[in-house]
Order: C-alpha cells, then structure tokens, then sequence
C-alpha cells in the first residue's frame, strides 16, 4: 500500500469516526438511555465500533488498467544541462513525524504518570486508624494528591489526600466506598486501555469527547452504587463539594481522580435527579440504541470507503474497459483475438453481468458487439467480481477494441513498459488424450519451494507448513484465514485439500487453491490466490541474486512460445481405468540455458502428478534474454490430462 493510500484511508478512517461519533452523540438522548450504566455501556460499544471499523467494513479496490504502448523511437541527444532542482516542502513525510511524535508524546506521559503513581505510593503513609475497607485494597495517605486516587489490579491502594481525617465520618465512608467500588469493578485496567487509545488518537477529537464521556459515566454509575450502599445522599454530595474546594493538582492520565472539577455539575445533577429505569426498558433501550449504531455504521462506512491496494489489470494492446461507476474488486484482463487483430477488425461490445449476493458474475450476456470479439469477453467477465455496495444485481460494461497496429518490425504491440506488472489471461488450449495442454497460464503461486519435488501419492500425513495468500488486502488475508479448515502445524487428511476447496469456493469462487511438496521434510505448503495475482513483474535494474543470474517472472503463455523440447507425459493406467483426467499445476524455475532447475507442485491429482512431473523435467526452452544477458525465468506450466471417447476399462476382478 502506497504512502499516498495510507493518508487516504487515514484520513477517510477519520471521517468516519467523527461522522460515527457525532451522530451517536444524539442517540442517548434520542431513546431517553438516561440510566448512567446503561448510557456507560453503549459509550465503550460505540469505542469499541469506531476502532474495529477498518476490520468489518468492506474495503474498496480499484483496478488499474495499463494505457497504451509505448513506441520506442529514436532521438537526437541533446547537450547535458545542469538540472534545476526545486525544493519542495514533504508536507507528507512532515505530518507523518507529526503523527508519530504526538503518539510517542501521549505515551511517555502514560510512563510519566505510571512512575509518578508508583512514587507516590512510596511516600505515602498508612491510614491510621485502619478503615473497614482496607481489606480490600491498601489505604494510605498522601501529601502529593488533592483527590482520592486508586489504581492497581493485583495489590491495588487507594491514595487518600492528607485531610482526609480532618473529614467527618459519614463522608469519609463514603469516599472510601466510592474509591472500593472502583476496585471491585476492575476499572483501572479499562482506564490504562482508554488512555492508550487517547494516545493513538490524540489528534482527533471525537475520541478525547468519547472518552469523556466514558469516565462520566462510570463516575455516575459508582456514585448510583454508593447511594445506594450507604443510603446517605446527602453525606456524599458533601463528599463531592469537599473535594471540590480543594485546590486541584495536575490529573495523573494512568489514573481516574474522585472528582474532575467539570464533572461536579452532571454528577451532582445526577444524584439529585435519582432518574430510575426498569431492567426490561434499559434493555429495550440500549438495543434501539444499537440498532441505530448499525445503520450508522453502514452509513458512514458507504460514505467514507477504505481503499485497499489497486490491482494491477493489464488489458491487451487497444483493449479500453469501461465499467463507469461500478467498483471492481478484481478481475481478469481481456486479450485482443489474434485473428480479429490480424484482420484488422474493430469494435464495442456491451455486456450485461449478473452478479450474487457478493459480488461475483455468475451470468453474463452479450447486448451488442461484433462476433469475434465476444467469447474472450465472456470468458474474462465471468471472473470478475464487483464491489457489491449499490444492490443492484446487474452491471452493464463496455469494451472497446481498437486495433494497435504493427510495430516497426511487423509485430503486435506488446506490452506498455518492462516495468508495468503483466496479468495474462490465455487459457489452455484444448489437449489430446494423455497429451500436454498447449498453452499455460502467467505467473508463480506463492514463490517456488527449493529442490525439485518428487511425486508422493498424497498429501496425507503431511504437516502444513506455510499458507500464503496471494492477491488479497491484508485485513481480507486476516478474515479469510480464520475461516480456513486447517491452519499452520496440522496434519493433512486425505480430505484436507478437499475441505479448503470447499472452503475457498464459499468465501469466492474465483480463488484458486495449490498445493507443494516439500523434498526435504514431509511437510506441505498451501497457496490460495486470487485472479490476477500471477503477474510478470521484469526489473532489469534489480540487483542479481547470489549466484549472479537475474531472474524474471514471466506469464506462461509467453513463455510456452519458446518451448524447444518438449516431452509427452504418458497416461497412468490406472488413473485412465479410474477414468481419471485433470490439469496439473506446477511452479517452475527455468535455468538460464532453458533447462528446468526447479520444480514445484502445485495442485493436481496425486495419481497424475508423477507422470506429468516426470515429463516436464524433461522441458528445454529457449533462453531467455535480457538486455542480451540470459536470466533465469520463474513461470507457471500447467500439464492437462484428458480421457479419449473410448469407453472406460473395467478393472480385472
């Protein structure tokens, strides 16, 4: 994710919490939730909402189409002039410095008020006589307070002003009863998780206002619970007014103070007012209440979308796709047909797709468009998948086709840059029976595991080793992978492969799952990947790797074009009695002399994958060039086994 895409989703993020918080500002008072737990508890859930919003709410990504090809010509250099540089202010990278620093600033004062607690409690004295109360928490008297403070989970204290015994008796009960309360209830551990959010948050608002409200209202509903321990109303608004006139000390951040002098109003009001509700209506109450958070949820989250990192869609040369105001999550490039383009022929196809519930095509129908251009266009729209956020269930696109022309050596256009990350779409050609499909698909799942590796029968027994996701946001990576049957350490089944298919078809159907053998251990790595995520991404500039060879990843259907020799895969017998077909998948690595160095599965039928690995071992290709240095080239090969029309054999008996 970009650097400009982080401040626009931060400062998207940020909208939403205001927007979010300042709608539900109203709420309480909407609903009359005028009980102060009840108001408490939907304070720290509509917290607990505005900071786990990036994690539900959907993402939208946007697919980015490479323009059009660049004409190589040649030019005239022209004298070297000494370049005018402008400095210019990085405004970007100086809010950043500002971000951090107010962040780092928040915390060490959390440090600085923790260290000063802890020094206080070190010169305090015990309280003499011993209170009742003591027994729960260690009373001590301070010089350094002005008001009751209690912190501490496991050995808790409650420092105490020094003219604490200069109060009558009923008011110090009801001191100490308050600052108890505050121990039972575990409240010092919820307030060090509200101060670190203030310190994430410290430039925003909307959160210091919710947190203030937060610890009014857990100051309102223990004052509700020592009234009515006590019975003594009127002992304990005394209680307040004597720590009011007081003179106040700097707040300790890391912990909650008796009283803050802006409080005293609402607090005494509250006591006074003594509103009462029944369980029943607070219940009824505070569910109103969430059900308006919810659709205030949905609203500013459509309002203010996250943007996750565009995908990378390289179209064909003089293919322009235009899908106007619908988003796309992902999808499939469209490749000019060689034989239109070779004829010259142009044109517009508009297509109507069908989509589910989520946002997958899963019909597609041509409304108008000339005959050549359409079956590649609907092999490629039926990959897609759409941001489902209007509720409509249809979405009409247009595809021009407009031929590129010849280049000066007579060949097509290729593609715009060595640096524009190519996503090839061709699929395999049809194959003969026990033959090798004749076209590949681009791209390499999840890297290629070390060694070549041998053909096993299964992958039962094995131990998951790794599980990479390709192609997806990381907060999709983070949802997804918890939906998975298996996770990293399990041992595989012999219906593991087939319970993540099941799994991955129900999250999204375009998602593909491979698996790899690892030669060294009996252990197995899993890559799931989605459309478009295989892309060639040639860096003639990047440094060598160890052994001095570059290496390209390189879509497979341009590199099937250099295959020199090529080995037929024999039929397995008893994967043909079985009747028995498939494609098998394998990420490979390609010698600088075209010679195959590595070899990884990555899906297929543990009957066919022995035959077809044996075959493609054999592979000799072309090699591969550049800037008239051969490098190594990492692809995909994918090897089809189809039945003939004979009928099946039966097995002898």
């Amino acid at each position: 994710m970009s650097f400009e895409l982080v401040w626009s989703n931060l400062a998207s993020y940020c909208l939403q919490i205001g927007v979010l918080i300042g709608v539900a500002a109203f709420i309480p008072s909407l609903l009359r939730l005028v009980v102060p737990h009840a108001k408490l508890a939907f304070w720290h859930i509509l917290l607990v909402t505005a900071l786990v919003l990036p994690v539900f709410a959907p993402w939208r990504q946007e697919s980015i189409t490479a323009g059009a090809p660049i004409q190589v010509r040649r030019s005239v250099p022209l004298p070297a002039t000494k370049p005018v540089r402008e400095r210019a202010i990085p405004w970007n990278e100086l809010a950043a410095a500002a971000l951090v620093g107010g962040i780092l600033v928040r915390f060490a004062w959390l440090a600085v008020g923790l260290a000063r607690l802890r020094q206080y409690r070190r010169r305090a004295v015990p309280l003499d006589p011993p209170a009742t109360w003591g027994v729960e928490a260690d009373l001590r008297l301070s010089p350094d307070v002005a008001s009751p403070v209690t912190f501490g989970v496991i050995d808790p204290v409650v420092l105490l002003p020094a003219n604490f015994r200069e109060l009558d008796e009923a008011t110090r009960e009801a001191i100490l009863c308050h600052e108890i309360l505050h121990v039972r209830r575990k409240d010092w551990l919820v307030t060090i998780a509200e101060e670190v959010v203030r310190s994430l948050f410290w430039f925003h608002p909307a959160i210091w206002w919710l947190l203030g409200e937060i610890g009014l209202a857990r100051e309102q509903t223990v004052d509700r619970e020592v009234i009515d321990l006590t019975r003594s109303r009127e002992e304990y608004v005394d209680a307040l007014l004597a720590i009011a006139g007081a003179t106040p000390q700097l707040d300790l951040a890391p912990a909650p103070l008796f009283l803050r002098r802006r409080h005293l109003k609402h607090r005494v009001v509250s006591i006074m007012k003594e509103v009462r509700m029944s369980k029943a209506r607070s219940l009824s109450a505070l569910g109103a209440s969430l059900l308006f958070l919810a659709a205030t949820c949905w609203l500013v989250t459509l309002s203010f979308p996250l943007s996750a990192a565009p995908q990378m869609v390289v179209d064909g040369p003089g293919v322009t796709v235009d899908v106007g105001n619908s988003g796309v999550m992902h999808r499939t490039g469209i490749a000019y047909p060689p034989n239109a383009r070779g004829a010259r022929l142009e044109g517009t196809v508009l297509v109507e797709a069908s989509l589910d519930n989520t946002g997958n095509v899963v019909d597609a129908r041509i409304i108008s468009g000339p005959t050549e251009f359409r079956r590649p266009v609907l092999q490629s729209v039926l990959q897609w998948h759409f941001a489902n956020d209007t509720g409509a269930n249809t979405r009409q696109i247009r595809i021009t086709f407009t031929n590129p022309g010849p280049q000066a050596d007579g060949t097509a256009a290729t593609a715009p840059s060595a640096r524009v990350a190519k996503q090839m779409t061709g699929a395999p050609t049809a194959g003969v029976s026990g033959g090798v499909v004749g076209g590949v698909f681009g791209g390499v799942a999840g890297g290629v595991a070390g060694g070549v590796a041998p053909a096993r029968p299964g992958f039962a027994g094995r131990t998951l080793k790794q599980i990479n996701i390709v192609g997806l946001t990381e907060e999709a990576k983070s949802r997804f992978a918890g939906r998975l049957p298996v996770h990293v350490g399990d041992v595989l089944s012999d219906d593991s492969y087939q319970r993540v298919a099941a799994a991955v078809r129900d999250y999204d159907e375009h998602l593909t799952v491979g698996m790899s053998l690892s030669r060294d251990d009996n252990s197995a790595s899993m890559t799931i990947s989605a459309p478009g995520a295989f892309m060639s991404n040639i860096q003639p500039d990047a440094p060598p790797p160890a052994n001095g060879v570059r290496r390209i990843t390189i879509g497979g259907n341009v590199q099937s074009a250099k295959l020199v020799s090529q080995a037929k895969p024999a039929y397995p017998p008893l994967a043909k009695q079985a009747r028995i077909s498939g494609v098998v998948k394998f990420s490979v690595i390609i010698a600088a002399d075209g010679s195959m160095k590595n070899i990884s599965v990555v899906s297929g039928h543990p009957l066919l994958i022995p035959a077809a690995l044996d075959a493609v071992r054999q592979w000799v290709y072309q090699p591969t060039l550049l800037n008239g240095e051969p490098v190594e080239v990492a692809t995909q090969i994918d090897v089809n086994f189809t039945l003939s029309d004979d009928p099946p054999q039966v097995p002898q008996q």
